[in-house]
This record gives C-alpha cells, structure tokens and sequence, in this order.
C-alpha cells in the first residue's frame, strides 16, 4: 500500500511540473511574437484567376467578405515587378479586372495579398497565367473547308467542314450579298456544314478565319492574321421532270402507233434505255409524235439515250427537233407550237454505222445530253419531230428522254 501511495505522488509530481513548463513555454511565445497584442489578418480575396491575353494578363480579383479591405497588391517576376490596386467602396461588383499590359511573351506566377486601412495584411493568394505574342497568332491555322455542293432544292451551297482545331472557338464567314454589303455568319466547332442562301454575287469570293482562345479562361480572343479564301459558284435551280406525269398525246399529223407491240411511247419514260424502246410506225421523214407532260414548265436540258440493241446504227434518232406548246392546236398545227431547240446526236469515234468503239458504247449509255436555250417559254406539251437516223430504216427509234427544269413547283 505504501508502494501504490509513493507512486501516485510521483505521478502527481511529474504532471505538475510538465503543466508548469508548457505554461512557461506558451507565456514565452506571447511574449516573443505577441508583444504588440494579438495577430489580425485582412480578410483574402475569395478568388484569384490570372487570364491569359495578347502581350497581356488580365487579373480577375474576386473579393471576400471582409468590407475593411482598401487595396490589392500583387507581385510577379519574384517580386521585382507589382501593381497596388484601389478598392473602392461602396462596391458596384465584388469583382474586380486589371490588366496587367506590356508584357513579354511566358508564364507568370503571381502572388497576391489584401490590405486594410490599418495596413493588416492577408494571407497569400497564387494565380498563374500566360501572355502570349505573335508566334502564337502566327502558329494558328483556319477550319479548313472540304467542299462546296449547290443544293438548287433548297436555294443553297452547302459548305462542309473538316473537324475544328483544339482551342477554336468558331469560324467567321464573310460574303458579298447581291443586294450590296457584306453578310457576316459564324460557324461554330460542332457544326460541320452550313448553307448559304442563294443571296450571294456569283462569282465572289467567301473569306474565313477561325478564331481561338489558348485555355477557357483566357482573357483574349486570337484571330488567324489571314482570311483563306473560296469562289462561291453560281447556284443553278434544276430538278427532274417527274415521269409519272407523262404520257401520250395524238394529234392529227403525227406518226401512228408503233408497228411492234412492246416498243410504245411509254418505254421512253420508263427509266430505262434498254430495249426495247419507242419505235414509230412506218413513216417518211420527216416525223413527229406528241406528248403531255403533266405540267408546264421551261425545259433547261433534255438527256436522250439511243436503244441499247442499234446505237448509232439503222433506225435510231439522229437528227430531231423538240417543240413545246401549253395549249396545242387541235387540229394539230405547228401555229401554236415554239421551237425549243435541235438535236444532233454525236457518234464520238466517227466511224460509220455498225462499227462501234469503247468510247462509243460508254457516250451511249450515259445519254446524250442537249441544253436548251436561256428564257424558253412554258411549256406543258412536247412535240418531237425526227429529222434523220442513224442508218437505213423506214421508222425512228429512241431509247429514253429526260427533261430537267429550272421552273419551281
């Protein structure tokens, strides 16, 4: 028992003087760095972002709550270089911009404290930002434009675009309305197409230039220095003739129906130019046959393909003419016909008929193709009148035809 009471009081000893050291040693340290009273900070800046600019760093400066803070200083270059900045109150933001001008191109670590009237300062603030120059500007490069479509049917050129670059915001495109000026548009990096309306001088030239910011923060926007440059074509209106509409119009002076059973008007616009075709009745030159369309429109083109089984050869067209009426006469004068224009069909090797080349076929088989003079009249109805074939015959053959317009439904 004595042994248990002789420790405790060591115990109790020890403890004592361990208490009275810290407290010697706590009373020391407020007599060291307290001596002027108690440490008060100013209140720091909730926010510090250093944004990236031209030559240039803008400090963004978001203020914390403290209302006793008067200014702002910040240093960079390891403190060789520093600005102070003013707070002004009552505050119309608590966010403050400086810009910090003149700089060289690199980075910049920034270190900054808050002041108040009693010149307390507060702890440190960091921020680090880059200004860049014009080896920057110079290393940029424009979206790059991958081609030019006309789409007649909805009165625009279709632009397609490669994939925008890391850091670009947009393109800007320029053109040059038909009614004068400029028209500005923005293509933005998740587009990859846009159209231009059928507003534009045919002809002239689109200029674009991408537009970048280095990181999302950056105080700046660069711009490529130089426009590149494409020639904006003129959009042509053209569209089909549907087929569906077509089909046989007699009137009296055109040739009869056809000597062979399955070679009848409507094979010419059936789609396809395999025999068989159109054959006429037998009938001197020269003749003509007639055709309603089903609407009346200005024809721009014709294609007309040659039967597959005698082209260039014997009895298929080579020679014709096509007219247009929107209100033929019914006793089948030629008064209320227009002449629309001629057609030559062209033998690409020369050689006389039954002889054919490669190059002959292939001209065969794509059709030949026949434009039509500029402003032609409306026409619904279309006369074809066969002016000479190809070899010797006593009727005339086609294969197909097909119409393109420029007038809108």
């Amino acid at each position: 028992m004595k042994l248990q009471k002789y420790i405790a009081i060591l115990f109790i000893t020890i403890a004592g003087a361990v208490q009275f050291l810290s407290c010697s040693k706590m009373d020391e340290y407020k007599e060291e760095f307290m001596a002027g009273g108690e440490i008060i900070y100013a209140g720091a800046l909730d926010t510090v972002i250093a944004q990236s600019g031209y030559k240039r760093i803008n400090l963004k400066l978001v203020l914390g709550k403290d209302p006793q803070v008067t200014r702002i200083k910040a240093f960079w270059n390891d403190k060789r270089d520093s600005v102070e900045i003013a707070v002004q109150r009552p505050l119309s933001s608590d966010t403050i911009n400086y810009l910090i001008n003149n700089l060289s191109a690199g980075g910049y670590n920034f270190t900054i404290y808050t002041f108040d009237a009693q010149n307390h300062t507060s702890v440190v603030r960091n921020a680090n930002g880059v200004a860049y120059d014009d080896d920057y500007v110079n290393s940029l490069a424009n979206r790059t434009l991958r081609s030019i479509t006309p789409n007649a049917n909805v009165d625009s050129l279709i632009l397609k675009w490669n994939d925008s670059n890391l850091g670009q915001l947009g393109t800007e495109l320029v053109y040059t309305l038909r009614a004068g000026g400029d028209k500005v548009m923005t293509l933005f990096p998740r587009d990859t197409m846009v159209g231009i309306p059928d507003d534009y001088v045919p002809g002239s030239e689109l200029r674009y230039r991408s537009f970048y910011k280095p990181n999302e923060n950056a105080y700046d926007t660069f711009k490529v220095p130089e426009y590149s440059v494409a020639t904006l074509a003129e959009l042509i209106f053209e569209r089909q003739l549907a087929k569906t509409g077509f089909k046989q119009y007699s009137l009296p002076g055109d040739v009869g129906a056809s000597q062979y059973a399955t070679w009848t008007m409507p094979k010419l616009w059936d789609g396809t130019y395999a025999a068989p075709g159109y054959a006429t009745a037998i009938a001197a030159l020269p003749l003509s046959f007639t055709f309603d369309t089903g609407e009346s429109s200005a024809i721009n083109r014709i294609i007309y393909w040659m039967p597959s089984d005698r082209i260039f050869n014997t009895d298929a067209a080579k020679v014709f003419e096509v007219w247009g009426s929107d209100a033929p006469a019914a006793n089948g004068s030629w008064d209320s016909w227009t002449l629309l224009t001629t057609c030559t069909s062209v033998k690409p090797s020369g050689l006389a008929p039954g002889t054919n080349t490669a190059a002959d076929v292939a001209a065969a088989a794509a059709g030949q193709e026949f434009v039509f003079p500029a402003n032609g009249p409306k026409t619904r109805y279309i006369r074809i009148k066969a002016l000479s074939r190809w070899g010797t015959g006593t009727f005339i053959s086609m294969g197909e035809l097909t119409f393109f317009t420029r007038t809108r439904r």
